[in-house]
């Protein structure tokens, strides 16, 4: 697995689009959902990973994205 930047040795994929990174290109860490329940009295609740590998370039969205196609 290559840096999809650089063609170096990738020391990971971005958790939110799958590109490999290197070292020099691996931009930061972000925090993703793993999973999302209903807790206690239908409060939903979310299985939080901080720290989660980034490469910079894709743009995960602060906010649900619709997408009506998948009815």
């Amino acid at each position: 697995m290559v840096c999809h930047k650089c063609g170096e040795p990738a020391i990971g994929i971005c958790r939110f689009c799958g590109r490999a990174v290197c070292k020099e290109h691996h931009v930061t860490t972000l925090p993703t959902i793993l999973a999302m329940y209903l807790g206690d009295q239908q409060t939903p609740k979310a299985i939080v990973v901080s720290n989660v590998l980034w490469c910079g370039e894709c743009q995960p969205q602060p906010e649900p994205v619709e997408v009506p196609e998948f009815y």
